[in-house]
């Protein structure tokens, strides 16, 4: 029986976020993660052991080869993401339910990554507009 094929492809304002969470878990700069390097970065989310398993198979859809590749990774992260907010994915793309899209997500987290791209939030908020002051002359001392 085949499994699900799960995907998830990162919106725009994440991508670049997702590309550097991959380029810091790939040390080798293989373009792919092994099984010993891909668990290693994704324990480093602090989930269950138990549910990174769970998280893996459903990354991995291809076992026989054992490593996750972009795509298989943006799943992973996908999934740890919804975890950690204490969400679960209503389809294969790992989309939420529309009541819980409604509040942005803290983005996925993992412990010891400190990556300068921070994804954007989903739902933005009105960012105020600067003032515009003119600077203002200190009087100058008469003679």
């Amino acid at each position: 029986m085949a499994h699900p094929q799960y995907t998830y492809n990162p919106p725009p304002q994440e991508q670049a976020y997702y590309d550097a969470l991959f380029t810091a878990a790939d040390k080798s700069n293989t373009g792919y993660l092994s099984g010993p390097t891909a668990v290693e970065f994704l324990s480093l989310s602090k989930l269950p052991v138990d549910l990174l398993k769970t998280i893996w198979s459903m990354a991995d859809q291809n076992p026989t080869n054992n490593t996750l590749d972009k795509p298989k990774f943006a799943v992973a992260v996908r999934l740890i993401q919804l975890f950690q907010n204490g969400k679960k994915p209503v389809d294969l793309e790992l989309n939420l339910s529309p009541e819980d899209g409604v509040m942005p997500m803290r983005p996925p987290f993992f412990e010891g990554v400190n990556l300068q791209q921070q994804p954007q939030q989903q739902v933005q908020q009105p960012q105020p507009v600067p003032q515009q002051h003119s600077p203002q002359r200190s009087p100058q001392p008469s003679p």
